[in-house]
């Protein structure tokens, strides 16, 4: 006999490997939901990514397998390189943004019910609106907090270029607490985006090594998965451009067909990419939650007041 798995608790102290359990227990029970949000928002943003992501590869291939002669055929190949990057880099920056948008709107809607219980999309719609609206507010200022942390370290690499030696660890040390910037402002409470910030550093630096493995776990989880995306579009492109050099750029009736598959292929590729991040962001929450718990005892708060109420 089947029995209802039981609700998993937010704020509860857990170690790297129940952290990970959680994550994996989460995406058990929510992961239709999100697949199907995925599908609604994500889909389509992901078939015009595979538009930029074939433009963007024929161009740099064509650049290195057709060597131009002159300086004005090598920069012919530089615009639609550049736009064609851009345009990709912003998309996944967007796409990411609402991926987490997503995630956190499913969890919400689990942490705030009191049991399992099985809703539909259009429950959560309202939730989801609102968490993509901070999402994409919380990536504009990643961004130019990245640039102008850039903007700083470039300085001094460039005045003092031993320094880079303390750069390359130290950046690293400042992004993985950064993990926990996207939970810390989309279910804490009340947080901005400098209390978020502020946040992700007091429960991050504290417990740096547990979020850096389990970072690194789901990271190489999602890696797998998104190299699994990918395999079908690389070959299938490699193996057209080849055929095409062979063929001496000749166009065909396969040839289109081959196209049109490299585009469809690349459109899935972009949207496992998003799938194999929902780990990342789901393990990145449970470790706030637990974080936040070992830190403030926001359980013990909660039973508190409940207790002061009766």
């Amino acid at each position: 006999m089947n029995y209802p798995r039981k609700k998993i608790n937010f704020y509860q102290k857990r170690t790297l490997g129940e952290n990970i359990t959680a994550t994996f227990d989460f995406l058990k029970d929510n992961w239709k939901p999100i697949v199907k949000l995925c599908l609604y928002v994500l889909l389509p943003l992901s078939i015009v990514q595979g538009v930029f992501m074939n433009n963007l590869s024929s161009a740099a291939v064509d650049a290195v397998m057709y060597p131009p002669t002159t300086t004005a055929s090598l920069e012919a190949y530089s615009p639609t390189i550049i736009i064609n990057y851009i345009l990709l880099a912003l998309f996944y920056m967007i796409g990411h943004s609402i991926l987490a948008a997503i995630v956190y709107t499913v969890m919400q809607k689990y942490q705030s019910s009191e049991t399992s219980e099985i809703y539909s999309v259009a429950d959560i719609k309202d939730n989801f609106i609102s968490f993509m609206k901070q999402c994409f507010i919380l990536m504009v200022y990643v961004m130019f907090i990245s640039i102008g942390y850039l903007a700083i370290v470039g300085a001094l690499s460039y005045l003092f270029p031993y320094l880079l030696i303390l750069i390359i660890p130290g950046t690293v040390a400042l992004i993985i607490p950064l993990t926990l910037i996207y939970p810390a402002y989309i279910l804490g409470e009340g947080s901005g985006t400098n209390n978020a910030l502020k946040e992700s550093y007091r429960l991050g630096f504290p417990t740096w090594g547990k979020l850096f493995l389990l970072v690194l776990v789901l990271g190489i989880i999602s890696s797998i998965i998104k190299t699994v995306a990918l395999l079908p579009w690389y070959i299938v492109f490699f193996v057209s451009k080849i055929m095409g050099q062979v063929a001496g750029g000749v166009t065909t009736s396969n040839s289109v067909w081959v196209d049109f598959v490299t585009y469809v292929l690349a459109a899935l590729q972009a949207f496992g990419t998003y799938l194999a991040g929902i780990f990342i962001f789901v393990g990145a929450a449970f470790h706030y939650f637990s974080a936040l718990e070992a830190k403030d005892s926001v359980s013990v708060n909660e039973d508190i007041d409940n207790f002061e109420q009766l």
